[in-house]
């Protein structure tokens, strides 16, 4: 007759034991914080404080898969390098273009600002100034850590564990890079904005004038109703709320529009951008003798492939698995154009 023998515990009880502790502690710094804001927002940051605390998680869990993909993505070019993936960019990018251009109008037409204003250098050198004074604090923060693991006695109170990562990263922070890479981001960032409004001006333009077409009735029909459902010292924010959430509603209405025109004007660009470059890779390599600059043949099935794009775009979604891949230059289209509404 067999024993039966017991399951080991596997610690899940005690991680999310350790979790909910965590994340206690983070509810609690948080709400310390919002405290302490000033009396106008502070039911709003009190509110906002266990949203925050899920995106911490979620932050803190994504963090580690970011760094993963990132290392089998150096290891995969190590593989493919021999092909010269290098000089094969151009063709996948004027493939995305041509079957993807249409839903990110917005992340190419920045992409051409940033070239077209110059701006190219100093936002990447900003961004490497700024992360590696954030890789020293991490780095000091991970040590502080280590140093106050094993003291002993009563907790430290999570405003108390803030203003010590705070003098921490204080110690190692240079405040004149860090300053100068700033101005020279925001800078940078304003004339891509500047850029992206003069593109995108009768888009812009048309969304604005129907966002106030739509806020009189809106605000005629709508405030009483919030009126109803909100205390007395929330009502000073109906007006801006509805008047705003008529503006985003009418610039997605211009958006969709402008997307539409972008999809043709991408797919035309995407297909003679890949064929092109395609043709040229060949011939660099001795794999074919076509010179693209002698020949229309290269134009032609550039337009070809831009109505097979065109096509895609308009009659077929994405699909589920393709939209995940994407989902980071989603969340940057989307990104912008909050961008370009917020500053319109």
């Amino acid at each position: 007759m067999s024993e039966m023998r017991q399951r080991k515990p596997t610690g899940d009880g005690s991680e999310e034991a350790d979790l909910e502790a965590k994340n206690a502690e983070r509810l609690a710094l948080l709400t310390g914080l919002g405290e302490k804001a000033p009396e106008s927002i502070r039911p709003f940051a009190l509110k906002c404080a266990p949203g925050a605390v899920k995106i911490w998680e979620l932050v803190e869990k994504l963090i580690p898969l970011i760094m993963l993909a990132y290392a089998k993505c150096l290891e995969l070019y190590e593989k493919i390098k021999p092909y010269h993936p290098d000089d094969l960019v151009p063709c996948f990018i004027g493939l995305a273009m041509c079957f993807f251009g249409g839903e990110f109008p917005m992340l190419i037409a920045t992409v051409v600002a940033v070239k077209v204003t110059g701006s190219g250098k100093a936002i990447k050198g900003s961004v490497m100034a700024i992360w590696s004074e954030a890789e020293k604090v991490i780095n000091e923060e991970v040590k502080d850590e280590k140093e106050h693991a094993g003291d002993e006695g009563e907790k430290p109170k999570p405003q108390e564990v803030l203003t010590r990562k705070a003098m921490v990263a204080l110690k190692v922070i240079d405040p004149q890079m860090l300053g100068n890479s700033m101005t020279a981001l925001t800078t940078a960032l304003l004339a891509v904005i500047a850029s992206l409004k003069l593109t995108f001006a009768r888009s812009l333009s048309l969304g604005s004038a129907i966002g106030d077409i739509l806020s009189k009735p809106a605000l005629r029909y709508g405030t009483p109703i919030m009126k109803t459902y909100l205390d007395d010292d929330y009502h000073k924010w109906i007006e801006p709320s509805i008047a705003y959430a008529c503006r985003a509603v009418a610039m997605s209405v211009a958006f969709w529009v402008q997307q539409m025109i972008s999809a043709v004007h991408s797919a035309i660009q995407g297909g003679q951008l890949f064929t092109a470059s395609l043709c040229r890779y060949l011939r660099k390599y001795g794999i074919s003798t076509f010179d693209p600059d002698t020949s229309n043949l290269d134009e032609l099935a550039g337009y070809a492939v831009a109505v097979l794009g065109l096509g895609w775009q308009l009659f077929y979604s994405t699909p589920t698995l393709l939209a995940l891949v994407l989902l980071p230059l989603t969340i940057c289209e989307y990104a912008i154009r909050f961008t370009l509404v917020w500053f319109n």
